[in-house]
């Protein structure tokens, strides 16, 4: 067998075999970048679906110089046993509530979005005051690991804050609020005038205008019937 002829033999096979192992390292190059976006999609999810829980002062909408205590989960998946702490600790503002528990300290559930808001304080217990917040709560079951989220937060944030108007919900409020003591003042008058207008003043009305009716063609009737006597008893003129 010539050198061509085995040339021709051995070259389909050789083009076999290299194809296999290009096919076999494409396999393998696919299976990794496959199996990296997997595990990429699977962290990326898990990232998307976690809670995060924040606690913070904001204005209450009655009033500039008041402010809430606000709870709120801003994250995409529900918190559980939740357990916040602020440094130095806060103050209750209202006197007969003095040495009361400050609210919202733990939390059973808080669900996507959810917010939880109390009346804390004026700002004159909270003015020029800085807190280190500290929030923590659980991602599931309890074998889970606590979740924990630390900040800083200034009061020195509102300084110089001011409100152009009031909100439209609390106007509202205030008007309805007035609307409810005008009427219930007039429920407890004990003398209440009231003007009413029956079939029976309709009638009456009738009743008059047929008689100015009738007066006003009597007169008309003596008027014609003067003028007729007036024209017979005056003497004719001839020519």
């Amino acid at each position: 067998m010539s050198d061509q002829t085995l040339w021709l033999t051995t070259a389909p096979a050789l083009g076999n075999m290299l194809a296999a192992v290009v096919t076999a390292i494409a396999t393998i190059f696919l299976w990794r970048v496959t199996k990296l976006l997997a595990k990429e999609t699977t962290r990326m999810v898990e990232a998307a679906d976690q809670p995060h829980v924040v606690a913070i002062l904001s204005r209450n909408r009655w009033s500039v110089k008041h402010f809430d205590l606000v709870v709120e989960n801003t994250g995409n998946a529900t918190a559980y046993d939740i357990k916040i702490s602020f440094n130095p600790p806060l103050e209750n503002g209202e006197a007969r509530r003095q040495g009361a528990k400050i609210p919202f300290e733990q939390v059973s559930v808080l669900k996507p979005g959810q917010e939880l808001r109390s009346y804390l304080a004026d700002i004159t217990l909270l003015e020029g005051k800085s807190f280190e917040v500290t929030i923590s709560w659980r991602h599931g079951s309890k074998e889970r690991p606590r979740e924990t989220n630390s900040y800083t937060l200034n009061m020195a944030d509102y300084k110089g804050v001011s409100e152009l108007g009031q909100d439209p919900v609390v106007d509202m409020a205030r008007s309805l609020e007035r609307m409810e003591k005008n009427l219930s003042s007039m429920v407890r008058s004990k003398h209440l005038k009231v003007d009413v207008y029956t079939s029976d003043d309709r009638a009456q009305e009738r009743q008059k205008a047929m008689q100015a009716l009738n007066r006003i063609e009597d007169k008309r009737t003596r008027a014609n019937t003067a003028q007729e006597l007036t024209e017979n008893t005056t003497p004719g003129i001839s020519s």
